[in-house]
């Protein structure tokens, strides 16, 4: 069940479903990106708020060209996903293009928790003036 939640989620996210995709989320829900202070997203989001919050930071600081999940890896409340992105900052116009993981918790059917781990030093280049 875990593994066809996120898919959802990520075809959603591809649909441009963002208020759908929210509320796949617990209320109390985390979203950790770990990351330097150059990226804006970077630290932890606690709550629905929060986390829209994120995804709004997101929408902000670049435009995705793509977002592409690879592999999934599912142990039942737990999902790993390897993809790759490639963004335009928006206030530099430089591109990154890297590769991620993202670790979901799922519970009661319901995202508690996502952890964004990026190639963060390549992103922060792109967010240098």
């Amino acid at each position: 069940m875990s593994l066809t939640l996120i898919r959802k989620f990520y075809a959603q996210v591809a649909a441009g479903e963002f208020a759908s995709a929210l509320d796949m989320f617990a209320e109390d829900a985390e979203v950790v990106f770990t990351g330097p202070a150059s990226i804006p997203l970077s630290g932890s989001y606690c709550g629905r708020g929060e986390i829209e919050r994120f995804f709004g930071i997101i929408g902000n600081a670049f435009e995705v060209e793509i977002f592409q999940p690879l592999e999934f890896i599912d142990d039942g409340t737990q999902v790993a996903v390897i993809g790759r992105e490639k963004s335009v900052v928006r206030a530099t116009g430089k591109t990154f293009d890297v590769n991620w993981v993202q670790v979901w918790t799922v519970e009661a059917g319901r995202i508690t928790r996502l952890r964004d781990y990026f190639d963060t030093g390549t992103m922060a280049l792109a967010f240098n003036y």
